[in-house]
């Protein structure tokens, strides 16, 4: 981009570029982190027996490969809690 493209753009389509290039930099950052985990599993799974191989996730979950249902919510952390008092009240 030259700088006059850069001094004759709006606010608005200024912000879309440097949003673009923030999420075309978390993507290669993506794609480098899962590369080595790749790496590692084949490492990994050289020396294991067939039967007791390591998948991906297993091996190392990312955090936007993580779902809704794995992250406990705050609702379901104080209901698992509050199941807990009461096995310990009836003791």
């Amino acid at each position: 981009m030259s700088y006059t493209e850069l001094y004759d753009m709006i606010p608005r389509a200024f912000w879309n570029a440097v949003d673009g290039y923030w999420l075309t930099k978390e993507n290669e950052d993506r794609r480098a982190w899962e590369r080595v985990r790749w790496q590692t599993c084949l490492m990994i799974n050289m020396k294991m027996p067939k039967g007791k191989q390591v998948s991906l996730q297993k091996l190392l979950k990312f955090d936007w490969e993580k779902t809704e249902k794995d992250e406990n919510s705050y609702e379901r952390t104080n209901e698992i809690y509050q199941k807990h008092l009461k096995k310990q009240k009836s003791r």
